[in-house]
């Protein structure tokens, strides 16, 4: 529960993000659906879990939360879907083999690039990767968990940071993130600015 709770949140902040900025009126959907997998990206560390409570205890938010880790992750992600639009790829396989009523337009693959749209492929994804880590360091503990320190700066400095302003398991930004996703379809005129409403929210 805990674990899809943060992937949710984490993927929340680079979509809402992406939306309160206004980057989909001029890039599409895309956009917002690539930021929320690069903003989750930092937690594939945690495969270890599959070895050992140990091994996901000394490799969790430290391989994969950190700031090398995480411009690197972010500018591959922006760069393969980038050239390969995986994302509406993703979206057409939906499509065809779920039960959902999508629209044909915004599921056509990219055919055309160029360095502007490259560019910002690969900084909002390196941007989203990167609000991965104060998220961690500010949702941290809880009533029977310690404080979980990441390290910015691993491998050049082992200095561990974390200052937890809500514990983990807290469903309050959970909800805050559903309520904006149901006002954003009930009022898709004004998604700009309930987008940034839902990180203020989560912000106070």
């Amino acid at each position: 529960w805990r674990i899809a709770v943060t992937t949710f949140e984490h993927a929340m902040v680079g979509i809402t993000g992406v939306l309160a900025a206004g980057l989909h009126r001029r890039t599409g959907w895309q956009i917002g659906a690539l930021a929320g997998i690069a903003a989750a990206a930092p937690d594939r560390d945690g495969v270890p879990i599959v070895i050992s409570v140990t091994a996901f205890t000394e490799m969790h938010r430290v391989w994969g939360h950190n700031v090398w880790a995480g411009v690197a992750c972010g500018l591959m992600n922006g760069a393969l879907d980038y050239r390969w639009d995986v994302v509406t790829r993703a979206a057409r396989w939906a499509a065809r083999h779920l039960p959902l009523k999508m629209d044909a337009v915004p599921l056509q693959v990219r055919h055309e690039f160029d360095a502007r749209g490259l560019r910002t492929w690969l900084l909002v994804a390196a941007l989203a990767a990167l609000s991965h880590l104060p998220a961690d360091a500010f949702v941290s503990g809880a009533a029977h968990l310690t404080d979980w320190e990441i390290q910015p700066f691993w491998t050049v400095s082992d200095q561990g940071w974390v200052y937890p302003l809500v514990p983990c398991g807290d469903v309050g930004m959970t909800v805050i993130f559903a309520a904006g996703m149901f006002a954003l379809v009930r009022w898709p005129s004004s998604v700009q600015r309930l987008a940034g409403l839902s990180l203020l929210l989560v912000a106070l």
